[in-house]
């Protein structure tokens, strides 16, 4: 083969090669989302602790049910969510660190779902006695929160406590220190499915599992 068809040949593979090569690789190396390839991949999470007394429909935990009011001051209780898909944390106003992050969020899942009907989120304050429902109403407008779609509860403290230790298993409690005490409360972000199951636990502060919940809410909006 003379140089000049060597170098004729060389162009053309080139040419076709690398856009084929850069196809190949987007397509297995490329993609930032998470993919579950089912439903059925997320897992049901039923938890048992012996500090709560099960609450369980043919063997499997589901949420209890609750009554709270919201930021306007409306009764709001587990009966507005049937046939929902929804995200709860547990958090409260004042909070010094974590709560905004949390709420920073709650807030992507509010955007991407924003026209979907079928998905809700919650907010349980563990600081029902400063978090009035007036409280609440100024935190959604500081932070731009739906209140269509995104709801912010405020009831008995100690209830409260008992739901998300209990009901959604996570931290919250409050705790002696010194002569005061601490409010102590998880980071996370928990995904309830419509039977009221628990789907899926997620850091509220890590970008990165906010978008496996997306990715996840997705998936449940698919099962039958």
């Amino acid at each position: 083969m003379n140089k000049p068809n060597a170098k004729k040949w060389i162009f053309l593979f080139a040419l076709i090669g690398t856009p084929l090569f850069i196809f190949f690789f987007l397509k297995n190396f490329g993609t930032n989302e998470y993919r579950l390839e089912s439903p059925e991949e997320l897992q049901v999470y039923n938890l048992k602790s012996v500090n709560c007394t099960p609450n369980e429909i043919n063997g499997v935990h589901r949420i209890p049910s609750f009554d709270f009011l919201n930021q306007d001051s409306v009764r709001f209780t587990n009966r507005n969510l049937e046939g929902k898909v929804y995200v709860a944390d547990f958090f409260f106003t004042s909070c010094p660190d974590i709560c905004k992050a949390m709420t920073s969020g709650l807030l992507r899942v509010q955007e991407r779902f924003k026209n979907e009907p079928k998905v809700e989120l919650l907010s349980f304050s563990i600081d029902p006695n400063y978090d009035t429902p007036k409280v609440l109403k100024d935190y959604a407008s500081k932070y731009k929160i739906d209140t269509n779609k995104w709801n912010l509860l405020t009831g008995d403290k100690q209830t409260i406590m008992d739901l998300g230790q209990c009901g959604f298993y996570i931290t919250a409690k409050e705790e002696a220190l010194g002569q005061s005490t601490s409010l102590s409360h998880s980071d996370k972000l928990i995904l309830v499915d419509t039977e009221g199951r628990i789907r899926g636990f997620y850091s509220g502060t890590d970008q990165e599992d906010v978008k496996r919940l997306l990715t996840e809410i997705s998936i449940l909006l698919t099962e039958k």
